[in-house]
């Protein structure tokens, strides 16, 4: 009987011991699982910063760039507008220009240098190497002269 006593017993701590085992074995699991997603949300969270940091420098290195260049930019349209001027042709338009003018008709300098819209009649002209394009009525005596023809 006390074999048999015996077998019971070590039976028992074996059976409980597993128990044991396998609860642990669970809680630590559990744990890795929560340390991995933490690990996860914390390297998110990194990325997410680090973007928002590439972004607001990028963009304060574009607007550093652009201002310094202004001049520049301004030095070269006010001599594009001059030699246009000696030679009798209208002002180049610059780009802000450019979008105005297609959005909202043909437009010229105010006082102040800003833009107004210039709301008249246009007429079609063909050029000599056969592209058309609408210019003010009051241009139709320039583009004449340098070999356009009024298109109907």
């Amino acid at each position: 009987m006390a074999i048999a006593t015996g077998i019971l017993v070590a039976g028992a701590i074996a059976a409980g011991s597993s128990a044991a085992s396998s609860i642990y074995q669970a809680h630590k699991a559990g744990e890795a699982e929560q340390l991995q997603a933490k690990g996860t949300a914390d390297a998110l969270a990194y990325e997410k910063e680090r973007d928002k940091y590439a972004r607001e420098t990028e963009a304060n290195r574009y607007g550093a760039l652009h201002s310094q260049t202004q001049p520049y930019r301004d030095t070269g349209v006010g001599s594009n507008t001059e030699m246009a001027r000696l030679l009798g042709l209208p002002a180049p338009e610059d780009q802000a220009t450019h979008w105005q003018h297609a959005a909202t008709g043909p437009t010229s300098t105010g006082p102040a240098g800003g833009t107004t819209p210039t709301m008249g009649a246009m007429v079609m002209m063909q050029a000599p190497d056969g592209t058309t394009k609408n210019v003010p009525a009051s241009e139709e005596s320039h583009w004449t002269q340098r070999g356009a023809k009024r298109v109907s």
